[in-house]
């Protein structure tokens, strides 16, 4: 097991790189060939600005933290640090343990970036688009790449996992992303096998709906069982998937697409940012009340 930890913690980034390119590349031909729904008039604008949004995010990751977290699960090994690393369990054993425990660990985190005003006022970036493909998968508020990537590195210091088993889930958690945000036709019959350890696109179709209680559900990243655990499953959109809207209901601005408002959370999450009080609307609810998408941001 050392020659294979040995092998990945030396080609991570080409091993990441090589998966996540590869994912991606397939689905954009497969949404072309097999589409759940017909792309809007301006997907390729909306596509560019969601990967150009993604080379910043990689940029800027590269520049603040100076190390990856299989580096600090190696680290962590070295100086007996974190719960695995006092216990003599099996190689297989701890790799399918910090898989399922990051999971659960990631499930937690997209909860509170809803439920948290604060970390929604990041998060909607992402539940902004008003269409559904595989480049949604990647549009994310830099200050939240930032956050998750330290809640992880965290979680790999008390943890303690092979550096292996952390790059094994960072390649999953990056592939789960692409392919349940993908604008690809599933066969009923296979979403539904799929779905009862998997998160499908149509099960995540439902979580980017207009609608307040779906968007809040379904939450999930790889594994299915969580939402169906915390109660926080729905089957499907009651309009339907060819019907549904994506997006925000207050939020409808084809503007909103461009790079330059991506990277801002909008005037009111600036403020809030800066330690401004929040609207007492938005701070009754925490997340029934959604921060609007003014023209000033």
């Amino acid at each position: 097991m050392y020659d294979l930890q040995s092998y990945f913690t030396q080609h991570e980034a080409l091993i990441r790189l090589g998966c996540f390119s590869l994912l991606l590349l397939s689905l954009l031909a497969f949404e072309a060939k097999w589409p759940r729904r017909p792309p809007p008039g301006e997907a390729l604008s909306r596509r560019l600005n969601n990967l150009g949004l993604l080379c910043i995010n990689t940029l800027a990751v590269r520049l603040l933290v100076p190390f990856a977290a299989f580096e600090v699960a190696l680290y962590a090994e070295r100086h007996g640090l974190g719960l695995f690393n006092l216990l003599a369990w099996p190689f297989a054993l701890n790799v399918i343990l910090t898989v399922v425990i990051f999971d659960l660990l990631i499930y937690a985190q997209h909860v509170a970036f809803h439920r948290l005003p604060w970390l929604w006022l990041i998060h909607r970036t992402h539940h902004s688009d008003t269409h559904f493909d595989v480049t949604t998968g990647v549009r994310f508020h830099p200050l939240e790449i930032a956050l998750s990537l330290f809640y992880k590195l965290l979680a790999v210091l008390l943890l303690g996992p092979a550096a292996f088993a952390v790059i094994l889930y960072e390649v999953l958690l990056n592939s789960a992303a692409l392919f349940t945000h993908s604008n690809i036709h599933v066969h009923k019959k296979a979403d539904g096998l799929l779905r009862m350890l998997l998160v499908t696109p149509d099960m995540h179709r439902v979580h980017h709906s207009t609608i307040q209680v779906e968007t809040d559900s379904n939450y999930g990243n790889l594994f299915s069982v969580w939402d169906k655990l915390f109660r926080t499953y729905k089957p499907a959109p009651a309009a339907g998937y060819e019907r549904m809207r994506f997006g925000l209901a207050d939020c409808r601005d084809q503007n909103a697409n461009r790079l330059s408002r991506l990277l801002l959370p909008g005037r009111q999450g600036l403020l809030t940012l800066f330690g401004r009080r929040l609207p007492e609307s938005v701070l009754r609810s925490g997340k029934a009340e959604r921060a609007r998408c003014s023209r000033t941001t």
